[in-house]
């Protein structure tokens, strides 16, 4: 019976969210139901001329993927939060997540998303006790309500105002599981087992052999987290996802104790985002760089209408100097006179300086050298 519930409720999870999508679309038409033609439009491409656009339906709608690690958090989990790096490949485990999303109002959307991947690590449960490693896969299916906190907190005109985007996020899922854990002392005797059957169901102590793999367990599952993105087309999308998903069994590990909390695991994904009908109109414009102002020196030049270095003096070509310029003519006879009395004035002049030193020095004439 267990190996038919999972798809039920997958199936369950993907009809809930389509016709989710498919409401928001069309609430506002009354004869949708009632017009067949119409109906069909909903999802015919349109031309615009440019572009070719999908129908209504895909009004806001995208698609994603993701690559990335899982990390455990749980019983047998040798650190606090994180894993240490220098073991990035005990603990960092491949996964992978696909998505689909549809974008309804005021920065709210909702995505349903499939995510696979694998978890492993171990640690040394006890003083008394031998080392103890596991590893898991596991599926997770879920419904995650998306808000953009970022357009919220600068909305000015809408997500086209943005090339960045910060989606907080939480949902419900469900996550199948099969994990093994070993004794890492006993040449990898297996310990316990999830989602497997073995070769003797009572060994004389608990140490087993893995025969092959049966129904995977089951747990639900409540992520949290958040998809931070860069718009780096009207199309594209660049994002990174982290998420925490809350289990509700203590298993995963293959390891519970009754005073042990439910176990959880990390997602980090970077990936791409595909956006049908977004269009040129909704992408952020390109910002033109703006003029510097002048310069409080150069203000002046402004009421000539042109820059500082354009402005230049007219050259001036005269045939002769100009009348307020023009020299008397020099009478060479006054120039004679008046050059031989500057003369006598120094002679006179030089005459009372050596009177002066003749003086000062007594009545002696002044030496020579």
């Amino acid at each position: 019976m267990k190996k038919y519930i999972s798809p039920l409720l997958a199936i369950m999870l993907i009809s809930f969210t389509l016709k989710g999508f498919s409401a928001s679309s069309h609430s506002n038409d009354g004869s949708f139901l009632e017009t067949q033609g119409l109906k069909k439009a909903i999802f015919l491409a349109e031309d615009t001329g440019t572009t070719k656009k999908l129908g209504a339906f895909f009004n806001g709608f995208s698609v994603g993927a993701s690559a990335g690690v899982g990390l455990f958090h749980g019983s047998l989990a040798d650190y606090d939060i994180f894993a240490p790096m220098d073991d990035f490949s005990k603990y960092y485990k491949f996964a992978w997540r696909v998505n689909i999303e549809r974008e309804i109002k005021w920065g709210l959307g909702a995505k349903l998303q499939f995510e696979k991947g694998k978890l492993g690590g171990g640690r040394l449960p006890g003083k008394q006790s031998l080392p103890v490693d596991f590893e898991s896969i596991y599926n997770t299916v879920g419904l995650v309500i998306t808000y953009d906190i970022l357009d919220a907190l600068t909305r000015k005109n809408g997500l086209e105002n943005h090339k960045l985007f910060l989606n907080a996020e939480i949902g419900i899922g469900l996550t199948l599981y099969r994990s093994l854990s070993y004794w890492r002392a006993e040449d990898g005797r297996v310990r316990d087992f999830v989602g497997y059957t073995v070769t003797d169901d009572n060994p004389p102590t608990q140490r087993y052999t893995a025969d092959k793999k049966t129904a995977p367990a089951m747990a639900f599952n409540v992520p949290v987290g958040f998809t931070f993105g860069y718009r780096a087309n009207y199309k594209t999308d660049i994002t990174f996802s982290y998420t925490l998903n809350n289990l509700s069994t203590d298993r995963l590990d293959t390891w519970d104790r009754d005073f042990s909390a439910q176990d959880k695991y990390s997602y980090f994904g970077l990936g791409v985002r595909y956006n049908f009908n977004r269009e040129k109109s909704q992408y952020p414009e390109k910002k033109i760089k703006e003029e510097k102002a002048p310069k409080a020196e150069d203000e002046k030049w402004k009421l000539f209408g042109s820059k500082k270095e354009d402005v230049q003096p007219n050259a001036v070509d005269l045939e002769e100097p100009i009348a307020s310029r023009k020299s008397g003519k020099i009478d060479q006879a006054q120039q004679s006179e008046e050059l031989e009395n500057v003369k006598l004035k120094m002679f006179e002049l030089q005459l009372k300086l050596f009177e002066m030193q003749y003086l000062l020095n007594g009545g002696d004439p002044a030496k020579t050298e």
